[in-house]
């Protein structure tokens, strides 16, 4: 008998490890649209525009007119990286020029009598947009989003043409501004994250990116006085009405728990006169939250809706939030919802990159490298060196990974004043579209390892401050920057098997330190050749060996054991 309850209890567990995994396995995480997650009967309803664009590589002149022949074109979807390239595609081997993109489609009849935006996640370079021959765009830079407003431009019942030139060739006059050649990663091109076509009501929330307002646009979701006991939010929609009359009403906010509890609805009324667009803020308080960490990274779905006088949904959507508070305390360390972190934050930087397909990677592999980070025991990942899929941004809200969000630049330094106003809108931009995940730990506004004046610093920290000018922001740079005094986080080095600062003399009691990158010597940025590096091609298992070298004590240059000897002034460090 006693066999007999041991070969049930032995197959009760088989059968609990079998479904876990089965749920496991079954699992399929979500990933917002342009900023928000849909919901339904809002009049407000986004349309995959991926599939179906026809592609050349190379100029094409007249290729924005709508009687341009296409027929001999490649048919591509989105994401597209151009070409297919060997599995080690470091060095600087794509391609480099111009291409082209053109779609056919015929709008849905429901779109009749909507707002309509074209929302590009990124296109690679400088880019420009035509909708039925009409040029609606024109863009610098490839990491952050191409918004156009067609709303006008599309006919109905009948073929429209999207056209779309890109060009990835060298520029000095936009970040990064570096050479390919001489840069350490390659920024791949064509049309490499998501399109979508949003279509709402003309009265709506708008978008951040697209309505370029200090500290506004859009939703924007902050916290104060974060504890255990309490967490008091902030939340900031900008509404704009094209109705063609005044519109009242009021702005419905919904916190739920993921387990559908509603844990409190707000409503704020609402008066925005025709042609106008206002700023409306709520403030509220949240007893007992669930807050986020890396350990617990729980989220909330926030369901925001507008609603005219008679209590119609005219507008809406979810955006999932994190309640947390991030604090850096000079000598006393990180802290984490008001208590001190426990250990050294340990992490590693991150390319957009992958093997074959260049910088086009699909949602579920951006998921996919997080997932893997996170099962490595990493809190804490650096975006090197530029904004990167709002995918992957979803997924390190979902995993509890701290992100360090980067400005586009690398070791280049522009002395035309249009450089760096470029740079300056990079900078509004990527707080515009990251500041709503919980995962964003630090901004880093600079170019990376670049020798810019230290009144480009002064202004970036001051740009940062004015995107976001609520509790639990901070922003990191090199200490050996000019500049540098204006952060309350530099980035340095520890000495080995010392503690302490590299290139710091005296560590500043009221600075945080922590180590952006750590570990490397590479001689050859053609094949990375490094004792710290292995090339991609030969697999996951070098790969995996080369990790374990930085916990060796008596790796020659910085390794995990310096990290975790040195004192909570200095928060940790990334691969």
């Amino acid at each position: 008998m006693k066999s007999h309850f041991i070969s049930w209890k032995l197959l009760t567990v088989c059968l609990w490890a079998f479904l876990t995994l089965t749920a496991r396995a079954d699992y399929q995480p979500t990933y917002s649209t342009a900023g928000f997650y849909e919901l339904p009967n809002t009049g407000r309803t986004v349309y995959s525009m991926n599939p179906g664009w026809r592609f050349h590589k190379g100029a094409a002149e007249g290729a924005e007119q709508t009687d341009y022949n296409d027929r001999e074109w490649n048919v591509v979807s989105l994401p597209d990286g151009i070409e297919y390239l060997p599995a080690e595609a470091s060095g600087c081997i794509n391609y480099q020029g111009e291409v082209w993109y053109r779609k056919h489609f015929t709008p849905e009849t429901s779109w009749k009598g909507k707002k309509l935006f074209l929302h590009f996640e990124a296109i690679m370079g400088k880019s420009k947009v035509w909708v039925n021959g009409k040029l609606l765009k024109e863009h610098f830079g490839g990491f952050l989003p191409v918004i156009v407003d067609v709303t006008s431009a599309l006919k109905y019942g009948e073929d429209n043409i999207i056209a779309v030139w890109a060009d990835n060739s060298d520029d000095p006059s936009y970040p990064p501004g570096k050479t390919q050649d001489m840069l350490d990663f390659a920024y791949f091109g064509g049309i490499y994250r998501d399109c979508w076509m949003i279509a709402h009501n003309d009265v709506y929330i708008t978008d951040p990116n697209y309505e370029n307002e200090t500290a506004g646009g859009g939703l924007f979701v902050s916290y104060n006085q974060v504890s255990d006991q309490s967490a008091k939010i902030r939340m900031d929609a900008h509404i704009r009405n094209e109705s063609g009359k005044s519109f009242n009403g009021k702005l419905v906010y919904e916190l739920w728990d993921r387990e559908g509890k509603q844990i409190f609805t707000q409503e704020k009324s609402l008066s925005v006169g025709k042609g106008k667009a206002r700023q409306f803020s709520v403030q509220t308080q949240v007893e007992n939250p669930h807050l986020w960490s890396p350990d617990s990274p729980y989220l909330y779905s926030l369901r925001v809706y507008v609603k005219d006088k008679n209590g119609h949904v005219t507008d809406g959507y979810s955006r999932r939030i994190g309640i947390r508070s991030i604090e850096f305390k000079g000598k006393d360390g990180f802290w984490l919802n008001g208590k001190p972190y426990p250990e050294p934050l340990i992490g590693a930087n991150r390319h957009q990159d992958f093997a074959i397909i260049g910088n086009a990677l699909s949602n579920s592999l951006h998921w996919r490298d997080a997932k893997k980070l996170r099962d490595a025991g990493l809190r804490v990942i650096r975006n090197a060196h530029y904004p990167q899929d709002p995918a992957f941004m979803d997924a390190c809200d979902e995993l509890g990974l701290f992100v360090i969000v980067n400005t586009p630049g690398w070791q280049f330094w522009n002395e035309a004043p249009i450089f760096a106003e470029r740079v300056y809108s990079d900078i509004r931009n990527m707080v515009r579209r990251d500041r709503n995940h919980p995962s964003v730990w630090m901004w880093e506004p600079i170019l990376n390892e670049t020798w810019y004046p230290a009144e480009f610093a002064k202004n970036v920290v001051n740009i940062l401050k004015e995107e976001y000018p609520y509790p639990y922001c901070y922003a990191g740079c090199d200490v050996t920057a000019l500049g540098h005094e204006y952060f309350p986080v530099q980035f340095t080095h520890p000495l080995n098997g010392m503690g302490g600062a590299f290139k710091t003399d005296k560590l500043d009691p009221n600075i945080s330190y922590f180590t952006r990158e750590w570990g490397d010597n590479v001689d050859d940025w053609n094949s990375h050749n490094s004792p710290s590096r292995v090339n991609r091609g030969w697999g996951e298992v070098p790969m995996l060996v080369q990790a374990q070298g930085y916990a060796k004590t008596d790796y020659p240059y910085t390794c995990y054991d310096v990290l975790y000897r040195n004192p909570r002034q200095h928060v940790g460090g990334c691969l």
